[in-house]
C-alpha cells in the first residue's frame, strides 16, 4: 500500500505540473520492470520449468528497450529533429512485439523442449535492430500520427490488430491454464486484460496528451508488473519454497531414524551442523544480493528523473550482478538439498573432456571478463570420461568462479585434463592469494565449511567447495588441492575414463 500510494502521488504531481513529465516517468518504470523481468529470467532460465513464461521473460528486454526509444522520442522530447512522430511510431512496433510474443510462448510451452536461451535472445536483437533501423534510417515504416490530422488510419487499424492478437494469447493461455500454477494464471490473465484495455484507449486518443492516452499507460503499468509477478514467483520464488520443503522433509526423515533407530550422537552433531550451516546460509548470505537489488532499485525510484543514461546503465549492471550472485547460490542450494534427499542420482555418460571444458570457460567468461582475468586450455587428453554432465559443469563453475574470485586482475587461470591410468585427472590452476593454513584442514569439510573475500571483496558462502566434494565423491572421483600463500592454488579432481 506504501509503494502504490507513493506511486499515485508521484504522477499524480507529475501530471500537475507536466504531462511529459508524467509520461517519462510512467514510461521509465515499465522499462525497469521489463528489464527487471529479463535479468530474474536469465538468470533462473535452467531452473524455470514453464517454457513460457521463460521465453516471454527473455524478450521482455527488447520490449523494455524498443519502449526506451519510444519514450526518448516521445512528443516534445525534441532529440531527434524533424516533423515526424517517432515515438508513435516506436509503440506501435513495440506492441506488435510484445502481442505477437505473448502468441508464440505457447508454441514452446506445448513443444516442451528445452529452450535455446542464446538463439532466442540473438534473434529478437536482430529483429529490434530491423524495427529501429526502419523508423530511424530507413524511414519506411508507416505514420502513425499527424500534427493536426492526429492517429493515422494506419495507426488505429494496427491497434485493433494487436487488440486481436491479445484476445489469441487470451484464449490459448485459457486452454494452456492447467500448465500454470493458479496464481501465476490469474496473473497473466489479468495482465492480458490490462494490456487490451491500454491499447483500446490509445485507438481513442486524439493528442499526445490526451486523458486515454495517460489511462492506457496506467494499465500498460499494470499488465508490466503482473507479468514481472509471474516470472518472480516461477524463476525465484517457487525454487526458493523448494528448498524449504527440501529441509523440512530432511528434518523429519531423520527425525524418525533418530526414533527408530537410534542414531549415533556424533551423526546427530553432523546434521544440526549442517541444518545449521544451511540455515545460516539462507539466513544472511541469501539476504545479501536481495538487499542490494532493493537498493539499487529503491535509488531508481527516487531518482529517476535526475539520473542519466549512464548512470541509470551502471545501476542496472549492479543488480545484474546481484541477480547472478543470488542465482549461484540458489543452484547450490538447490542442489546440495537434492543430492541430501536422495533425489540427485548421477546420470553418467561418455564425454569429451574438451566440451566440459569449453563450455566451463562460456559459463565463466562474464565474470572473467570483469576482471580481466584469460582462462586458458593446457595438457588436453583425448580420452574420453564416464561421468555425470550436469554434476560435472556444476563443479567447474563453483572452481573457476573461485579462482577468478581470488586472482587478481589481469592474471590467468589454466584449466587441464590429463590420463592417469584409468581416471582422468581434472584441475584448475591459479596465481590468486591463495588458502590460509588453518583453513586448508576444512575448507572442504562440510562441518566447517570456509568463506573469504576475494579480491574485489567478493562475497561467499563456503557452500559451493563442499558442493563439489560431495559431487565428484558421488560420480566415484576425488577432489583435492595444493595452495601456496601469495603464490595461487590448483584444485585437482578425478572422474573415470570411458
Amino acid at each position: 500500500m506504501f509503494s502504490v500510494t507513493t506511486l499515485v502521488l508521484i504522477f499524480y504531481f507529475s501530471l500537475r505540473q507536466n504531462y511529459l513529465l508524467f509520461h517519462s516517468i510512467i514510461e521509465l518504470f515499465s522499462i525497469i520492470i521489463a528489464f527487471a523481468v529479463f535479468i530474474i529470467t536469465w538468470n533462473s532460465r535452467k531452473m524455470m520449468d514453464n517454457n513460457y513464461l521463460c521465453f516471454v521473460g527473455i524478450t521482455y528486454i527488447f520490449v523494455g528497450a524498443l519502449d526506451l526509444l519510444h519514450t526518448l522520442t516521445f512528443t516534445g522530447m525534441n532529440i531527434l529533429p524533424g516533423g515526424v512522430f517517432y515515438g508513435n511510431q516506436f509503440w506501435i512496433i513495440t506492441r506488435f512485439l510484445e502481442a505477437s510474443t505473448l502468441v508464440i510462448g505457447f508454441y514452446f510451452l506445448r513443444r516442451g523442449k528445452q529452450l535455446n536461451a542464446d538463439l532466442i535472445f540473438l534473434s529478437y536483437f536482430f529483429i529490434t535492430l530491423l524495427a529501429t533501423f526502419s523508423i530511424l534510417v530507413w524511414h519506411i515504416f508507416p505514420l502513425c500520427f499527424v500534427e493536426g490530422q492526429g492517429q493515422t488510419p494506419f495507426k488505429i487499424y494496427s491497434e485493433y490488430l494487436i487488440i486481436a492478437v491479445l484476445f489469441i494469447a487470451g484464449y490459448l493461455l485459457y486452454t494452456f491454464r492447467e500448465r500454470f500454477s493458479t496464481s501465476v494464471y490469474r496473473k497473466l490473465f489479468v495482465s492480458l486484460i490490462f494490456t487490451i484495455l491500454s491499447e483500446f484507449c490509445f485507438t481513442l486518443y486524439a493528442s499526445n496528451y490526451s486523458v486515454a492516452n495517460e489511462f492506457g499507460h496506467y494499465f500498460k503499468l499494470i499488465a508490466f508488473f503482473l507479468i514481472y509477478k509471474a516470472n518472480v514467483e516461477t524463476g525465484f520464488i517457487e525454487p526458493t519454497e523448494l528448498i524449504f520443503k527440501n529441509l523440512k522433509d530432511n528434518e523429519e526423515k531423520y527425525r524418525t531414524l533418530a526414533k527408530n533407530l537410534k542414531l549415533a550422537e556424533q551423526e546427530l552433531k553432523g546434521l544440526n551442523t549442517t541444518k545449521d550451516k544451511l540455515f545460516s546460509v539462507i539466513a544472511h548470505d541469501l539476504k545479501n544480493p536481495f538487499t542490494s537489488l532493493i537498493s539499487f532499485s529503491e535509488l531508481i525510484f527516487k531518482n529517476a528523473e535526475k539520473l542519466s543514461t549512464e548512470k541509470i546503465s551502471s545501476i542496472a549492471l549492479r543488480i545484474n550482478n546481484s541477480a547472478k550472485q543470488a542465482y549461484v547460490l540458489l543452484d547450490n542450494l538447490l542442489g546440495w538439498s537434492r543430492l541430501q534427499t536422495g533425489l540427485l542420482k548421477p546420470d553418467f555418460v561418455s564425454l569429451s573432456p574438451l566440451t566440459l571444458l569449453e563450455e566451463a570457460i562460456r559459463n565463466a567468461e562474464a565474470f572473467a571478463q570483469s576482471k580481466s582475468i584469460s582462462i586458458q586450455l593446457m595438457s588436453l587428453t583425448d580420452q574420453r570420461v564416464y561421468t555425470d554432465a550436469q554434476m560435472t559443469s556444476t563443479v567447474f563453475r563453483n572452481l573457476i568462479s573461485n579462482a577468478i574470485k581470488f586472482s587478481h586482475a589481469g592474471s590467468v587461470i589454466i584449466l587441464k585434463a590429463e590420463r592417469l591410468k584409468d581416471e582422468i585427472c581434472f584441475s584448475v590452476s591459479d596465481t590468486g592469494i591463495g588458502i590460509k593454513e588453518e583453513h586448508q584442514a576444512s575448507i572442504l569439510n562440510t562441518d566447517q565449511g570456509i568463506s573469504s573475500s576475494g579480491t574485489n571483496e567478493e562475497k561467499g558462502t563456503g557452500l559451493g567447495l563442499i558442493l563439489c566434494r560431495e559431487f565428484v565423491e558421488l560420480s566415484g572421483g576425488k577432489i583435492w588441492f595444493k595452495t601456496e600463500l601469495g603464490i595461487g592454488t590448483t584444485f585437482y579432481f578425478t572422474q573415470k575414463t570411458g
